[in-house]
């Protein structure tokens, strides 16, 4: 995470690179970040999972929870009495969020998938997911966000 567009290209590669080594979309963005905060890869990539594919529902998409949980590990609070940080990590997931809707018109993984001719409910359709590309191109739409929203100055 530093203030240059290598390190972008660098953070977007390793998220693409950790998803087409099989890991999801929450799992690949928040495992590119891990070193940079310090994180044991597999805590991280534990943490992580349960936000994959839509929350395992199609819902929020991973690449979105991923990111937001990357945002909190730079913004986050530390305490319970933390206002300022708390508002300001507020304000940088709002900013993501609406920056990732601008791209793909939704957060939710169900609806970015059918956009892309995917039914999530097909599992033939799902068994071609990753042989379509579809989620490399999200998860380096979210670390690109992410990169502009971290290389903001405050």
């Amino acid at each position: 995470m530093s203030d240059t567009p290598e390190n972008n290209l660098n953070q977007t590669s390793e998220a693409v690179r950790n998803l087409l080594d099989g890991y999801m979309c929450s799992e690949a963005i928040l495992k590119a970040y891990a070193k940079d905060f310090g994180l044991d890869e597999t805590i991280t990539v534990k943490l992580a999972s349960g936000f994959a594919g839509g929350m395992a529902q199609g819902d929020t998409c991973g690449a979105v929870t991923g990111a937001i949980m990357a945002i909190g590990l730079k913004y986050g609070t530390e305490g319970k009495t933390d206002q300022y940080a708390r508002d300001r990590l507020f304000l940088k997931v709002q900013e993501f969020s609406h920056q990732f809707r601008q791209r793909r018109d939704t957060l939710v993984c169900g609806k970015i998938l059918i956009m892309n001719g995917i039914d999530s409910t097909n599992p033939e359709d799902m068994k071609t997911l990753r042989d379509k590309n579809v989620c490399n191109q999200i998860v380096a739409d979210a670390v690109d966000i992410l990169e502009i929203i971290f290389n903001e100055t405050e």
